[in-house]
């Protein structure tokens, strides 16, 4: 844990020194850079006595730090989002979802079970989808290693993709609106973690696009179901398999404190709760998610990233760039209309 917590401190640093610069990368990015860097460059530096503090920082303390970050958010953000958000979001996964199955089924001829899991890391939310869906289609654990390695791979692109474009080539097309690209950011990119650190890149962009991503990961439960239905389909199957669906308690938490701290700017003590949080509140989870990144960064490595088989890769990309493309047309024409932004 100390190595982990010494690259988010390094991170933090990092961020606070530079946030005025033309490096005004989040202090979550420092810290996937610097753990990136480690984890290649000296990899004997992390070895089994540093793995819990790994695996601690990169799903336990990711997800509740999370969930924390929903007392920085308050609930009226479910309000920007609107009804319309909510459509954009079921209506890209579902085309997400399909073009990702029919192009790894009939044009790659993957196998079922990795053409399924592929489709619905990208659509929903990456690692924790892969690993609910992945028992109920009989998936081996290769086959949910390989989803997940090229589900990783293209997300962590998308983390630096996603900020470069709307900074350099799409800012005007989506009206210099950070609202418009939290929507793209929350339905495009794979997993949470990446959404934030995509959010995090543009002022105002992080609380709305975290909640899109949470109505994709509220939409484990149905697709564990969609999943072994299609599965069934595929392999001319009944449906025989007992289904257990996992709630995302962090995403519970997360729209509780959203909640919590809607109430508590509305009360008469409202303007030394945002005091509190801008000066105390936000900083603290800010670090909280940099020390998650760090475990995350010390997962990556590129002597394993070359073993994702070639279809599994070309599956990843062509879906993570349908997801991309389909979630920004959406929010052009149909998200910002409907939220009197375009």
């Amino acid at each position: 844990m100390l190595i982990t917590f010494f690259i988010a401190l390094i991170s933090f640093i990092t961020w606070w020194l530079l946030k005025s610069s033309w490096l005004k990368f989040s202090a979550l990015l420092w810290a996937f850079i610097y753990s990136l860097i480690a984890i290649n460059v000296k990899p004997a530096l992390f070895e089994k006595q540093s793995r819990p503090g790994i695996e601690f920082a990169s799903s336990r303390l990711l997800r509740w730090s999370i969930a924390a970050l929903g007392l920085t958010v308050s609930a009226s953000v479910w309000v920007q989002l609107g009804g319309a958000g909510l459509a954009m979001v079921l209506i890209n996964l579902a085309i997400v979802f399909s073009l990702g199955l029919l192009f790894c089924k009939y044009v790659l001829k993957m196998d079922d079970a990795l053409t399924i899991l592929i489709s619905v890391g990208t659509s929903i939310c990456g690692a924790s989808a892969i690993a609910a869906v992945g028992p109920a289609v009989r998936a081996k654990a290769e086959q949910m290693g390989l989803a997940v390695a090229a589900i990783t791979l293209f997300g962590l692109i998308a983390m630096f993709a996603y900020p470069f474009l709307f900074n350099s080539v799409l800012s005007g097309w989506l009206g210099n609106n950070p609202l418009a690209y939290g929507m793209w950011v929350g339905t495009g990119v794979h997993e949470t973690a990446q959404v934030i650190a995509a959010g995090s890149q543009v002022d105002g962009a992080v609380s709305i696009a975290t909640s899109a991503k949470f109505i994709r990961i509220f939409m484990i439960g149905p697709m564990v179901i969609v999943s072994l239905l299609v599965f069934s389909k595929f392999v001319g199957a009944e449906k025989k398999e007992k289904i257990k669906i996992t709630i995302p308690w962090f995403a519970v938490f997360f729209i509780i404190f959203t909640l919590v701290n809607l109430g508590l700017s509305s009360l008469p003590f409202r303007d030394i709760w945002i005091s509190v949080n801008n000066t105390y509140l936000s900083p603290i989870v800010t670090f909280l998610l940099a020390w998650s990144f760090a475990g995350i960064g010390l997962k990556v490595k590129f002597s394993t990233i070359r073993f994702i088989g070639l279809k599994a890769f070309m599956g990843g990309i062509a879906v993570a760039i349908v997801a991309g493309v389909t979630s920004l047309l959406l929010v052009k024409f149909l998200w910002m209309p409907l939220s009197g932004l375009g």
